[in-house]
């Protein structure tokens, strides 16, 4: 039963698939809740294991309802990767979502009742995966070793030192140590700064002093507190792991363990995911500010031919004749935008981050900038048509796109759950993706203000993001 296989099994990577591997302990609560009501259907049990976390059984359901999540999620965010330079295996991808996953507790730590839980678990795994991904490209080396103690937290110092094998009883002087360098030093750079210089002799004789007045018997002179906290930037850096779940099932035996135990694999940070917030946040903001002002100061003719170039993924073959010009005029327009923004993002990070970006880290941002082209563009076209046009749709068919394209169930999966026969289902996915596609090439006439004729060739494309924007823009009546 597909409820069985959501909530009560796990992920095990075989080469580039994955193997579902059955928890008896889950499998057999599934069965006695279904004996209760066999009527319950996924939606509904995700929301009551979501209500009763405090239960340890619901907790281990919803984390493998997450897995799920995740991994249809993770095939999505590989996809839009495929042709940026930032190249990730579908199995790092994977991972970094069955991380979240491993994890309910903080994943709907912030989740609102009233907001349909599947719509807010999928967008908030993709977000995460992103924010993941574009921390470790960009975030990753812009840290000194004192800013990166500057950064980070006790509580992930704590989990650090933890995570490397050291001893409660050895925490103690290194959390004091770090407590005196945030005191003395920390805050005496400003917050943009990241690329901290290392403290003076007169600095660390000062935390030296403050050091043996807060520890009982303290004798520490400043060449210890030095290596202390040089220790304590090793382990941070030793802590930039991606924590995942094990990628190991139960084994004959054991099925009945918990969902899946953490296992250091791939670089990143602390296990609470407490590991400088501060940078991630104060990067994502910015950078969408920044894109937001750019594209508001274009003109209309360079924004429409950037809309078809990251709204519509268009070769630019295809956009040229639309303007009636080659299309190596496009290209050197939309180059010329994305070289202005870079230039953009490359001031805001001189000034508010103190770091002058290489050729690699711009190349890096670039990547992740485009798939920020993408989004805005993408959110223009749901707003300003295709929100309306799936709403005038009857149910039934927009419970069917919402199935293929969003869940990513074949057509006989979906004849099978809504009892029609499969020619039916193919039938009216097609002709609903024409209709919608064809809604969305008349706004587009009317935004270009050309012939239709000039549009035909863009008639695959459009099909193409009809797909993308019931995968990326759920359909609320069915989540």
């Amino acid at each position: 039963m597909k409820i069985i296989w959501m909530f009560a099994t796990h992920p095990k990577i075989n080469h580039n698939s994955v193997i579902w591997v059955l928890d008896r302990e889950l499998k057999n609560n599934m069965m006695n809740l279904l004996e209760h009501d066999s009527n319950v259907n996924e939606q509904f049990l995700a929301r009551q294991f979501c209500n009763n976390l405090h239960l340890p059984l619901a907790g281990k359901h919803l984390s493998a309802y997450l897995e799920k999540v995740g991994y249809y999620t993770g095939n999505r965010v590989y996809r839009k990767f495929q042709h940026t330079p930032l190249r990730y295996e579908k199995q790092e991808i994977w991972q970094i979502a069955w991380y979240f996953a491993s994890n309910p507790h903080e994943f709907f730590k912030k989740y609102d009742q009233g907001r349909p839980l599947e719509n807010y678990a999928y967008k908030k795994m993709e977000r995460k995966i992103k924010e993941e991904i574009f921390h470790l490209e960009i975030g990753r080396d812009q840290l000194s070793d004192w800013g990166l103690l500057r950064y980070s937290t006790p509580k992930s110092l704590q989990k650090a030192l933890q995570h490397q094998g050291y001893n409660p009883s050895q925490h103690e002087c290194y959390l004091l140590a770090y407590k005196c360098f945030k005191l003395l030093y920390a805050p005496q750079k400003s917050i943009g700064s990241y690329s901290l210089p290392a403290p003076t002799d007169e600095q660390w004789q000062a935390m030296a002093n403050l050091y043996n007045q807060l520890a009982l018997n303290g004798t520490a002179n400043r060449d210890r507190i030095k290596h202390w906290l040089s220790e304590c930037i090793q382990v941070f850096r030793n802590s930039q792991k991606i924590h995942v779940v094990s990628l190991d099932a139960p084994s004959r035996g054991e099925e009945n363990s918990t969902p899946l135990s953490e296992t250091e694999i791939i670089s990143h940070r602390t296990a609470d995911g407490e590991y400088e917030p501060l940078i991630m946040q104060e990067l994502t903001s910015a950078l969408n500010t920044i894109l937001s002002d750019f594209l508001l100061q274009l003109n209309e003719n360079i924004n429409n031919q950037l809309l078809l170039r990251y709204g519509f993924d268009l070769d630019y073959r295809l956009i040229g004749p639309i303007f009636e010009v080659d299309y190596t005029t496009i290209v050197r327009r939309c180059n010329k935008a994305k070289q202005q923004l870079l230039m953009k993002v490359g001031e805001w990070s001189q000034q508010q981050l103190k770091i002058t970006p290489d050729s690699e880290h711009l190349k890096k941002m670039d990547a992740a900038l485009k798939l920020c082209w993408n989004q805005y563009y993408q959110d223009i076209i749901f707003r300003s048509v295709f929100y309306l046009a799936r709403l005038e749709l009857e149910q039934q068919s927009r419970h069917m796109l919402h199935l293929r394209y969003f869940r990513q169930m074949d057509c006989a999966a979906i004849a099978s759950e809504l009892q029609l026969s499969e020619s039916t289902v193919s039938y009216s996915l097609s002709t609903t993706t024409v209709e919608l596609g064809a809604t969305i090439k008349n706004w587009l006439q009317n935004r270009l203000t050309v012939s239709p004729d000039l549009l035909t060739p863009l008639d695959e494309e459009i099909a193409a993001l009809v797909q993308t924007l019931v995968a990326n823009y759920p359909d609320p009546n069915f989540v």
